[in-house]
């Protein structure tokens, strides 16, 4: 199959209706943002997204600088500490599609994935995109992000073919899969 290439591309979820719901199993909870969870995120960040690097900018960048917002849109994955070891956002999308939220910066720390963790975790992000008024969402992944990409097409979420590179990405994904490929009917639509 020769060097994988990993492309930038998009997902969308056309409606926020039917929602898998997922226990967060014990003894892990997840809760919103808190002041100081800034620092949180930078470190699940810096060890669990390996394509991208973060600074002190990197979350003001992505978020703003309103607190309120924070605390309205953003999640915490905790241990039986109360540490956190996974964050995801229901952000809004900053193209005028208002009644479209963003799933933004879904991460669990390596030491937490393998527990059953990121369904819960997506499941309370799009509850709260709906929750907020959305009635459909979008996301940015990659293709190097195979388990991320099968998480997210399990939710719903369908390729968005926007160019040619993203057809290409696409069907390059539905490569890899395989067999695996016939569980998510939206990559079979991809011509």
């Amino acid at each position: 199959m020769g060097e994988q290439k990993n492309v930038t591309v998009r997902m969308v979820r056309p409606n926020l209706e039917g929602i898998p719901q997922h226990e967060v199993p014990a003894p892990f909870s997840i809760r919103r943002y808190r002041p100081g969870d800034e620092a949180a995120w930078m470190r699940i960040h810096e060890v669990a997204d390996i394509y991208n690097t973060f600074s002190e900018a990197t979350f003001a960048r992505e978020f703003g600088n309103d607190p309120a917002q924070w605390a309205a849109r953003q999640h915490y994955l905790c241990d039986a500490d109360g540490s956190a070891v996974g964050t995801g956002t229901a952000w809004r999308t900053s193209d005028g599609m208002g009644d479209c939220g963003l799933v933004h910066w879904i991460a669990i720390h390596p030491d937490a994935q393998g527990k059953g963790l990121s369904k819960p975790l997506l499941a309370a992000v799009c509850n709260r995109l709906r929750e907020l008024g959305h009635t459909r969402a979008r996301l940015t992944t990659s293709t190097g992000r195979l388990p991320a990409l099968c998480l997210y097409m399990g939710f719903g979420f369908v390729p968005a073919i926007e160019t040619d590179e993203a057809r290409s990405a696409w069907r390059a994904v539905r490569e890899r899969l395989g067999d695996r490929a016939g569980r998510y009917p939206a990559l079979g639509e991809i011509g």
